[in-house]
């Protein structure tokens, strides 16, 4: 595969933004970083350290700024890597900034859903930027910037409607330790990022319970279910569920000791509240914001989702962890895959 050399964007300085930025830049390619803050933007243009990411030293290349106009103008890929909620101010800025170019790509690595509108976060960046399908991505995948960043191998998809776009980001992206395929499927792709993160909370729950590896077992194969089922209702393809964007980011997810979503459920089985868990994190935590959203589709389309449902009421109606466990436990046990009305076929 050809390595054209890029002007790039990465708009985001956490750890998976920062990796990303440092990846692409020992590619050879022009990056910019963009740090919302103007002091950590000023810290991190110094050291080239992240304090929550140790092993990674950012390559003196990049430009690190959190002068949004200075960091995307005539830069012709946008990676958009801030976390879930701040994606639409984020991009309202970037528009705001009049320096976005006019035939640039924008690549999102965020994973989430947002909270008011449910919408998936390609969708938030095509309306804040009055974007073309033909000119968003999506990467995403099994990939904690841990490993990236200190250059263990990793597998991820590209998404996109276009695809001229999927195979540049393919050429952006592709390192001898860092592989990316195509796929058409940027629904079903940006959903298993997302709800992934709310099944690896359940199954922290069950390591804080000590509940062991067959019931880890049990949630994301039926998270699995869930993940699939919802996205089938919102024209997503069904074997996508089934690849790296799915249940390779689920395994990932549910299992890593890297994993915050893991953590937080873990902090949650050994007792404490979401506040008391959520005041002890020391990085964003996806799946928290995600699951009233996954809750609200799942109620969108009427689908029976207990994973989904019990996760919710945990986290955010104080039920306790072991009252959820009962509950799923003694719900009526249908047939595995009763869901081909609802668009799975088994």
């Amino acid at each position: 595969m050809g390595n054209t050399l890029e002007r790039i964007a990465v708009l985001g300085s956490g750890s998976w933004g920062a990796t990303l930025a440092a990846l692409l830049a020992e590619k050879g390619h022009a990056v910019s970083l963009w740090e919302y803050d103007a002091a950590a933007a000023q810290a991190l243009a110094s050291t080239r350290k992240l304090p929550v990411l140790p092993e990674l030293t950012l390559p003196k290349s990049i430009q690190v700024t959190s002068r949004m106009a200075d960091a995307i103008g005539d830069r012709g890929v946008v990676v958009s890597a801030t976390p879930s909620q701040f994606v639409r101010s984020t991009m309202k800025a970037a528009q705001s900034s009049g320096s976005v170019s006019r035939d640039a790509a924008v690549i999102s690595v965020s994973k989430g859903l947002e909270e008011k509108t449910l919408k998936r976060m390609s969708e938030v960046i095509r309306e804040e930027l009055h974007l073309p399908a033909s000119r968003v991505a999506v990467l995403s995948g099994p990939s904690h910037a841990e490993e990236v960043c200190r250059h263990l191998p990793a597998a991820l998809v590209a998404a996109s409607e276009d695809v001229g776009l999927c195979a540049r980001v393919q050429s952006i992206f592709t390192q001898d330790y860092f592989r990316v395929y195509a796929h058409p499927d940027m629904i079903g792709v940006e959903l298993g990022g997302t709800l992934k993160n709310i099944f690896a909370i359940a199954c922290g729950i069950s390591d804080g319970l000590g509940l062991g590896d067959n019931s880890k077992a049990a949630i994301m194969t039926r998270g699995l279910n869930e993940m699939a089922r919802l996205g089938a209702k919102m024209g997503a393809q069904l074997l996508t569920f089934f690849g790296l964007a799915g249940m390779g980011d689920l395994i990932v997810t549910c299992l890593s000791r890297h994993s915050r979503n893991r953590l937080l459920g873990e902090k949650l089985g050994q007792g404490k509240s979401p506040a008391q868990a959520l005041a002890e994190m020391t990085m964003v935590t996806e799946g928290y914001k995600t699951v009233p959203s996954a809750f609200g589709l799942a109620q969108r389309f009427q689908l029976d989702c207990p994973l989904i449902q019990e996760i919710y009421q945990v986290l955010y109606k104080d039920k306790n962890p072991r009252a959820s466990l009962r509950d799923l436990m003694e719900r009526q046990t249908p047939s595995e895959w009763r869901d081909v009305s609802e668009g799975v076929q088994p």
